[in-house]
């Protein structure tokens, strides 16, 4: 079961254009392009006449003709010609999807379209800022990961995974040793963690030349269902929660939304914004490089954990002191999908 009152990524806003593109999202197969003044539209992908996906169709001007027998459809999924007939079938309309077009991102609505607030979008100023500099990443594509989106939240959640699996580029001695805290709102989950007179880890000191041992922050935000803003920055030590926002801080905040295909298969978008080096394209190269390798690292354990939960479901396991944020926000989720299920009884 999906949360489908809520805004997803679909797409990077430079993957829609005048060919039709094919993807899913909760289950559902949709087709994004673009009208011929650049507005971004998604429709189901299926022909309400035989089923073929419209993906395989071709634009005519603003509308999509199926590929099979012809049948032609608006930006609203509504069947506008059929050919060799000048009547339309009744029920000839597919199902159409709201977007937003915000932060390099196609943001798209599964739910009811009443609903459809764009202020429920994640507020992601770093992403357009002129004091960050903005690294897209895996190329301007959503990074395809065969397992569900939550286990995407847990290791988001679960900075304390960094010191193992990032130990050579985000990682720092004695890290997993200072506590982590944990702030539950609304809509989200906050987790923190302080770390103080710490060696600082082995891509800031490439990045930085920092010397010596430093103060450390790190926090995920996860909005309801998978939208993440990672903020980590670094203070001389010394400095403390006390330095931040009065000391210059090299910063990284790292927008990451996990896109649920299926119940097991996950699109993640992600991005690097840094407040340092500013402009420098050469380094944001760099930047796309080693980040896109952390990544992929912690892809390669979140796809071995779901083929473990698919051989062994009722595997009894246990949790921790670090897994407060990850059960915080789990029972977030199922507060919402709870809730759409009442209303939808009450409908």
């Amino acid at each position: 079961m999906f949360i489908r009152n809520c805004w997803y990524v679909a797409a990077w806003d430079t993957e829609i254009g005048r060919t039709p593109l094919a993807r899913t999202i909760l289950g559902e197969q949709i087709v994004l392009f673009r009208t011929e003044d650049g507005a971004p539209v998604a429709l189901e992908d299926r022909c309400c006449h035989r089923s073929l996906p419209l993906s395989h169709g071709r634009l005519e001007g603003d509308r999509l003709r199926c590929g099979y027998h012809g049948l032609v459809f608006d930006t609203a999924g509504k069947c506008v010609e059929v050919p060799g007939q000048r009547t339309i079938p009744p029920g000839a309309e597919i199902g159409s999807y709201p977007l937003v077009e915000r932060w390099q991102w196609i943001w798209i609505w599964m739910g009811d379209p009443a609903l459809a607030d764009p202020d429920l979008i994640p507020h992601w100023d770093c992403m357009a800022s002129d004091e960050w500099t903005c690294a897209p990443g895996n190329g301007r594509t959503p990074l395809e990961i065969a397992c569900n989106y939550e286990l995407s939240n847990d290791n988001l959640l679960d900075l304390a995974h960094v010191a193992y699996v990032h130990e050579s580029s985000l990682g720092s001695p004695g890290l997993a040793d200072f506590p982590v805290e944990t702030e539950r709102r609304d809509d989200r989950v906050v987790m923190t963690r302080w770390a103080f007179d710490i060696t600082p880890p082995p891509m800031i000191v490439r990045y930085c030349g920092t010397e010596g041992t430093i103060d450390r922050w790190q926090s995920s935000e996860v909005q309801a269902p998978c939208h993440c803003l990672v903020d980590v920055g670094f203070l001389p030590t010394g400095a403390g929660r006390e330095g931040r926002g009065t000391v210059p801080a090299p910063s990284l905040r790292v927008p990451i939304t996990t896109t649920p295909e299926t119940e097991k298969t996950s699109l993640m978008f992600f991005c690097q914004t840094r407040n340092f080096a500013v402009g420098d394209a050469e380094f944001t190269k760099n930047v796309q490089r080693d980040f896109l390798a952390v990544f992929l690292e912690d892809v390669a354990v979140l796809e071995a954990q779901q083929r473990m939960f698919d051989l062994r479901p009722d595997a009894p396991s246990v949790d921790i002191n670090v897994d407060a944020p990850t059960i915080a926000m789990r029972a977030l989720n199922r507060r919402y999908l709870d809730r759409e299920q009442r209303m939808a009884g009450a409908a």
